[in-house]
């Protein structure tokens, strides 16, 4: 919420910078509080936008073919646009490893994206209250913020090579973080700074396309993984037959690792995983990949 005395000032600083200009120190300052307004501006308008309820007493028979054709180009032209927007901040905030403003933006869209298939793939994982949990890539945190409200008397850990991730996630699980029950730190899946056999539980959410040597990076995972722990493995696609054209433009553009079920098999054997399960989700292309040590 951005305060009247905020507002003033911004305006304020509009009209000195028009008359007499800015110092370095003022121009900071109205970056600032333009983000911020900005920042509540766009969660005013969702949350009215979520209290929305489109009412038409109008049967579908009584449309002419005119106006459905009409309605269904408005549809597909606001769908196109919202990808390219999303399209942008995604360039801009670099997926492989989020930076700058962009990233972050792009880390807070993320948590929204993603909350759905994060929820589809905590419903396979069987959380005990003193389960000690890592989550592998958490970018901005919202994952562990989840797992968080299932663990009462364990820990959670999340790791993230990038900076920007790091502070996301922090300021997301500020109270968690505080009271010690969450570790956040800045490091790579290549080499994960614990002890062998530390964590009962490790998940890790879009992120395996990135890493640096899969096979290694699984050798690391499986280290620090308790005997009879659980690892997951989640992604919004796997390769198969069918995916639709944006999807194989994301993979190409954004140099994405794209394993089918039979390589994920592989790798998991491979890693030293006794057992294997794969959980596909009926009109996605989601997957998630249990293996249990």
């Amino acid at each position: 919420m951005v305060t009247k005395e905020q507002i003033a000032r911004i305006n304020e600083l509009a009209r000195k910078k028009k008359t007499s200009g800015l110092t370095q120190a003022e121009t900071e300052e109205q970056k600032k509080l333009r983000n911020a307004y900005v920042a509540a501006f766009k969660s005013n308008l969702k949350a009215q936008l979520d209290n929305i309820e489109l009412v038409d007493r109008k049967p579908e028979s009584e449309y002419t073919e005119a106006e459905k054709k009409h309605v269904a180009n408005l549809s597909q032209k606001l769908k196109e646009e919202y990808q390219d927007k999303e399209k942008s901040v995604t360039e801009a905030g670099n997926p492989r490893k989020p930076t700058g403003e962009a990233g972050k933006e792009m880390i807070h869209r993320m948590n929204e994206s993603h909350f759905d298939l994060t929820g589809w793939a905590l419903s396979f994982m069987h959380f005990h209250e003193d389960d000690h949990i890592l989550d592998i890539g958490c970018g901005g945190g919202s994952a562990l913020k989840r797992m968080a409200e299932q663990i009462k008397t364990g820990h959670l850990t999340g790791v993230d090579y990038s900076p920007v991730s790091v502070k996301a996630s922090k300021e997301l699980n500020k109270t968690a973080v505080e009271t010690e029950k969450m570790d956040i730190i800045e490091a790579s899946v290549s080499d994960l700074p614990f002890e062998d056999q530390v964590f009962n539980k490790i998940i890790t959410v879009e992120s395996y396309y990135f890493w640096p040597n899969l096979e290694e990076d699984m050798k690391e995972v499986f280290r620090v993984l308790k005997p009879g722990g659980q690892f997951m493995l989640v992604a919004e696609i796997y390769q198969h037959d069918g995916l639709n054209a944006r999807a194989l433009e994301n993979i190409k553009k954004y140099e994405l690792r794209n394993l089918d079920i039979a390589e994920f098999e592989a790798l998991f054997i491979e890693s030293g995983f006794k057992e294997t399960a794969i959980h596909l989700k009926d009109g996605e292309d989601w997957i998630c990949v249990e293996g249990i040590k």
